[in-house]
């Protein structure tokens, strides 16, 4: 029997990361970290260390899920079924863009890249708003690692990837996918 998955909270996560990555530049041009008014004042090393804190929580938390849910099928009947989603859902979004290495930017690598990545880093853009120039969370997320020694690097675009990963456990639970993980008779 495989862990209880509770896939209601990796939707819930989701949603939460696409709040986060499409509404960054909103919530800081209110906030203004980085400006010239966040001079001495600490907000935009207190905003980074949030985005920092919950997108790498909740990337892991999802990514783990999601990969337990694909290894729990990956020998049995449904594995083709499951390959076959992740392609499809792959094939109309852009959840990343390769920097190095060479491997495919689908479901179940980019939760690899980020279950494995020796180093996460939020990446900033700067806006003006009011005349007033700030920086805000772009919603991507440079993940860097090896594999085999070879080393990877993948900027994660953490709203599409987020909207890609629903669109995955949607189709997956309408294909009966999802119905016995996490039963004992699975």
């Amino acid at each position: 029997m495989t862990h209880q998955l509770g896939l209601d909270v990796v939707y819930e996560k989701l949603v939460l990361l696409q709040h986060f990555a499409y509404g960054s530049e909103r919530y800081c041009a209110v906030r203004l970290p980085g400006s010239e008014q966040d001079q001495g004042g600490g907000a935009m090393d207190e905003y980074w260390s949030w985005v920092k804190g919950i997108v790498s929580s909740y990337l892991l938390e999802c990514a783990v899920r999601i990969r337990i849910l694909q290894d729990t099928v990956k020998d049995g009947a449904d594995a083709k079924a499951m390959a076959d989603l992740d392609a499809a859902t792959c094939a109309d979004s852009r959840l990343g863009t390769i920097v190095s290495g060479d491997f495919p930017v689908s479901v179940r690598e980019t939760c690899n890249k980020i279950i494995h990545a020796r180093k996460a880093v939020p990446e900033f853009a700067k806006a003006i708003d009011a005349g007033v120039e700030f920086k805000y969370w772009s919603g991507d997320y440079r993940l860097s690692g090896t594999k085999d020694q070879e080393p990877w690097e993948l900027i994660l675009h953490v709203g599409s990837w987020a909207h890609a990963v629903a669109k995955f456990l949607d189709a997956a639970d309408a294909a009966d996918l999802t119905v016995y993980v996490g039963q004992d008779w699975y």
